[in-house]
């Protein structure tokens, strides 16, 4: 009996080991989704930059990768650049196509610009993510809206821009963090209202 029971506590030990060798680190999930991203990047023949171009023009299929984010920008349309974000600044957000990019580029969400659903204040870092609630525009705030979002206005990009971005999970929504998902962002567009008016000339 004793010998038996020493096998099934060997049997579980084992198991028990097994089971802590077969559980993802942080270190292998950063793999799977540089694997992931590379190989979106390759099927789509894109093209990257190391610096980003102060008229906005991008070729086709290229983007400007951010050193410190690992984000990756495509600018459509600067938009208005007579009215770039300044100060505080009320922005809806809206979006075409957002692709997970680990599970064979399947489409996450389509909302084909039907009304802005995300909005944030350009300014307060505070605004950038969503917390899950049971609110349309809550839950996509939740799942999609990141400082990446945010970042391509801090190249100066006017009212109305456009742009498509390639978003790691660390610089992702609450939502990506949490599941550790590099979102496509096929595009984006911005609509915003400024709250400090402009001083006008004397």
């Amino acid at each position: 009996m004793k010998k038996i029971i020493s096998i099934i506590f060997v049997f579980v030990g084992l198991a028990l080991a097994f089971s802590a060798c077969g559980g993802e680190t942080y270190a292998d999930k950063l793999k799977k989704e540089k694997k992931g991203i590379e190989r979106f990047i390759n099927d789509n023949r894109i093209t990257t930059r190391g610096t980003y171009p102060a008229d906005h023009k991008f070729a086709e299929n290229e983007y400007y990768l951010d050193p410190n984010t690992g984000v990756y920008i495509r600018v459509i349309d600067p938009g208005d650049e007579t009215r770039p974000v300044k100060g505080k600044t009320d922005v809806y957000l809206n979006y075409e196509t957002i692709l997970n990019l680990l599970n064979e580029n399947d489409t996450v969400a389509s909302n084909n610009f039907q009304g802005y659903l995300m909005t944030f204040k350009y300014g307060s870092p505070s605004t950038y993510t969503g917390n899950s609630t049971a609110s349309t525009a809550a839950t996509q705030m939740y799942y999609f809206l990141s400082p990446a979002c945010v970042l391509p206005l801090e190249q100066g990009l006017g009212n109305k821009a456009e742009v498509s971005l390639i978003v790691p999970f660390a610089s992702g929504s609450t939502e990506q963090q949490r599941s550790y998902i590099p979102f496509f962002y096929k595009r984006l567009i911005y609509n915003f209202i400024v709250d400090e008016p402009e001083a006008t000339e004397e």
